[in-house]
């Protein structure tokens, strides 16, 4: 899994999409170097001095494209990486030293036990601007100690939704949404954690979940899972052992699974209820006789929502669109392509760079 993300999460730190970033987002590259001209107004941003980074440990890479960010706006970074998952933030920092000594040095990059009031008083309470990605919890802990700017980016849950239409290419249809279920196992925010499904395809829901179940079967063998906790396994197998009860009670329930354990399952369950995954491979397909009640569906889940995969006719993607918007999405992408967001991806609906910056504008000259 590693050899085969690594390359998709650098691809994007290249000069010309960073430069492309900040032009979007700032208006004017040399605004951070120089007064410049935006609008008639005479304006420079500022980034933070310090900038302290707290990053979660669920994906390999989460939190780069923060620090890199923060590199951009001429903010020094002290970054507090998971005590499991710290390996590439201090590769990255090490072999940014060697490559640009005086860039490196504004770089750090350390691990220490959550709650350790004498580190984070520092680390919180001199730092400008704070980031912090973990659970709910995490960051409720964290936001009293910041006496700058805090940002925060906590649970967030992310689902694909198919119309009728494509479906008549539903095999290759199948095999990207796989793949989004495959990708990191589930554990990001952009993972799907359910699929809806429009009736009146060629192919049926049912059958889309069938077909779903054999692509990953595929992924299995080029990508096969991680290793799972005794939690996980228990939590997998309890959604599976309650498909099967309804099933066996007369409901329109359907359950695929892996032949070995529980490196993947699809359910089909005609209850349109959003319920999350217990993760690690396992997805819901849930059929709609129509997209439009997506709205009144995710209603519960609007606190939590970040991205929805779309399979649709392009006469009908700015209707869907409407809607997931309303809902609370702030990321609408291709199936296939959930995993990997560019660059500008809006994290939270937020935006990246201009979000660290302070402006200073001349009113007169």
């Amino acid at each position: 899994m590693i050899r085969h993300t690594l390359p998709l999460i650098f691809r994007e730190y290249r000069a010309q999409q960073l430069t492309t970033l900040l032009r979007d987002e700032l208006g004017d590259v040399n605004a951070l170097d120089t007064f410049v001209s935006i609008n008639t107004k005479r304006r420079k941003a500022y980034g933070p001095t310090l900038t302290t980074h707290i990053l979660a440990g669920n994906l390999p890479g989460a939190g780069l494209d923060s620090l890199i960010f923060s590199l951009l706006v001429k903010s020094a970074a002290l970054v507090k990486t998971a005590s499991a998952a710290s390996c590439l933030s201090t590769l990255f920092a090490r072999i940014l030293a060697k490559i640009d000594p005086e860039l490196g040095a504004c770089l750090a990059v350390v691990t220490w036990p959550g709650g350790n009031s004498p580190l984070e008083e520092i680390a919180f309470s001199r730092a400008d601007v704070v980031i912090a990605s973990g659970s709910d919890k995490s960051l409720t802990a964290i936001r009293p100690q910041v006496r700058g700017k805090f940002i925060g980016y906590g649970h967030k849950i992310s689902f694909s939704a198919i119309t009728k239409e494509p479906l008549n290419h539903a095999q290759d249809l199948a095999r990207q949404a796989a793949y989004d279920v495959a990708l990191y196992d589930q554990q990001g925010c952009l993972s799907p954690q359910l699929i809806y499904v429009e009736a009146g395809g060629l192919a049926s829901p049912r059958e889309f979940a069938g077909l779903l179940a054999e692509a990953l079967t595929e992924w299995e063998c080029t990508l096969p899972r991680g290793v799972v906790s005794s939690d996980a396994s228990l939590a997998i197998r309890h959604a599976r052992d309650e498909a099967e009860w309804q099933a066996l009670a007369g409901k329109d329930v359907a359950l695929y699974t892996s032949p070995h354990g529980t490196a993947w399952t699809v359910t089909y369950d005609t209850d349109p209820t959003f319920v999350p995954s217990p993760l690690y491979r396992t997805i819901r397909i849930k059929p709609l006789s129509s997209l439009t009640q997506l709205h009144e569906l995710l209603s519960p889940w609007r606190p939590y929502l970040e991205a929805a995969a779309v399979a649709t006719h392009t006469t009908r993607i700015a209707e869907i669109s409407e809607i997931l918007g309303n809902a609370g999405v702030s990321r609408i992408c291709s199936i296939g392509t959930m995993q990997i967001p560019p660059l500008s991806w809006r994290h939270g609906g937020r935006a990246r760079i201009a979000d660290l910056v302070r402006w200073v504008e001349i009113e007169k000259e």
